[in-house]
């Protein structure tokens, strides 16, 4: 299963690119969309809600919801 997290706080590409590079960081090939606002995980690789926003406070006001059901 495909984990998938939404994503508050972002408003440009600039912040869908920090957060790409800081999800980069926990899990590789992750990968960020601003349109909807959404972390996808690559197939069998899972991510603690909590280690995500973790990482994102660093960044600024950026805030992971989920993970989304996804199949």
């Amino acid at each position: 299963m495909t984990q998938v997290f939404e994503i508050s706080g972002m408003h440009c590409g600039g912040c869908a690119s920090r957060v790409q590079q800081a999800a980069a960081t926990l899990a590789p090939g992750a990968t960020v969309t601003l349109d909807p606002p959404r972390l996808t995980l690559p197939e069998g690789t899972t991510l603690d809600t909590e280690a995500l926003n973790r990482k994102l406070a660093e960044l600024g006001d950026y805030r992971a919801k989920g993970p989304l059901a996804q199949g």
